[in-house]
């Protein structure tokens, strides 16, 4: 299988060419490689010589602050073209080549995902998508499930739906929650990034009010691999099992790496997040539907002993699917 990859350079997708490169003949598609997938023109291009079975699609502009500052330029733009309303995008009516070259959240992550989408339906390939928790605002008393109806607070997250309407139900939606792994040269993680904090500070000052679903990269990779070998279609949260707060999960970094010195203290999240894009504070993903299938995710604090080096009796986190 031919595997056509954005966003091979980035956290999630690097490790998903590292891991399966010698299983799949992988084609990297991304700005590092000199592609911009907001040129309608040049992905067809690239994509007809290239010839691939299927598209990987892990490319985004991920940052919420970030994309919460595109908002304003990004809504004035769909308003006078007149493709928004109602915080509905007329996908069908809009001009793509007007946003070549754009490194906005909707540039990149509607535009850039549609651009994909039109080449895989019209050559009649699959295409897989990864899009976010953040399509849900965080607000029901519960878990959330594939058939819970989004409802995102912010850009990123309404940019990333909008990406996930721009696919037909025949192709596969994987919905990701806070990614962390092995220590990486391209990104530091949430994980790495607490460590970092715990190990270097005395006093550390964690939200405690604020529910996450973090996710083993590798579980991710080894879960797609699963999903293509299974030709799944249409939605799945590809999430952890464990549900815990930025506090409990600094907490448990602090025990593995048996450091008693710092003070881990609490913070609520209005202060942490004051004058900041709105985040979901309460997002437990559910992944029934996954391991309906047959794959089980690793538990977080077995991931966290895996990714610091300890001896762990856990198979590989690749090839758990059964």
């Amino acid at each position: 299988m031919k595997i056509a990859l954005t966003g091979a350079s980035g956290l999630v997708g690097s490790r998903f060419f590292d891991l399966l490169k010698s299983k799949y003949e992988i084609i990297p598609i991304s700005s590092s490689y000199g592609i911009d997938i907001t040129d309608a023109k040049k992905v067809k291009k690239v994509l007809f010589l290239k010839n691939p079975t299927l598209i990987v699609h892990m490319a985004a502009k991920t940052g919420v602050d970030g994309c919460e500052g595109d908002r304003e330029k990004d809504s004035k733009k769909l308003k006078k073209s007149k493709v928004l309303k109602n915080r509905e995008v007329s996908l069908y009516n809009l001009d793509q080549d007007a946003w070549k070259g754009s490194d906005s959240a909707f540039g990149i992550n509607v535009v850039g995902t549609k651009n994909l989408s039109d080449y895989a339906q019209k050559n009649k390939i699959p295409m897989i998508y990864i899009s976010t928790d953040f399509v849900f605002d965080g607000g029901k008393d519960g878990t959330y499930t594939e058939e819970d109806t989004p409802n995102p607070i912010n850009w990123y997250g309404q940019t990333k739906l909008w990406g996930e309407r721009t696919l037909p139900s025949e192709h596969l939606v994987t919905r990701i929650s806070y990614p962390y792994g092995y220590k990486s040269q391209i990104k530091k993680d949430f994980v790495w990034g607490l460590v970092d904090l715990i190990l270097n500070q005395d006093i550390a000052r964690l939200v405690s009010d604020q529910i996450i679903t973090p996710t083993f990269i590798d579980d991710v990779v080894s879960a797609l691999d699963f999903l293509i070998g299974k030709k799944a279609r249409g939605l799945f949260n590809v999430v952890g099992n464990n549900f815990l707060s930025p506090y409990e999960i600094g907490i448990a970094i602090a025990r593995e790496f048996a450091v008693s010195s710092i003070k881990i203290e609490t913070i609520t999240r209005e202060e942490l997040y004051k004058d900041r894009a709105p985040r979901p504070f309460n997002v437990m993903l559910k992944n029934d539907k996954l391991r309906g299938l047959g794959f089980e995710m690793t538990d977080f604090f077995d991931a966290i002993q895996l990714i610091m080096g300890r001896p762990h009796p856990q198979p590989s986190p690749l090839g758990r699917g059964k």
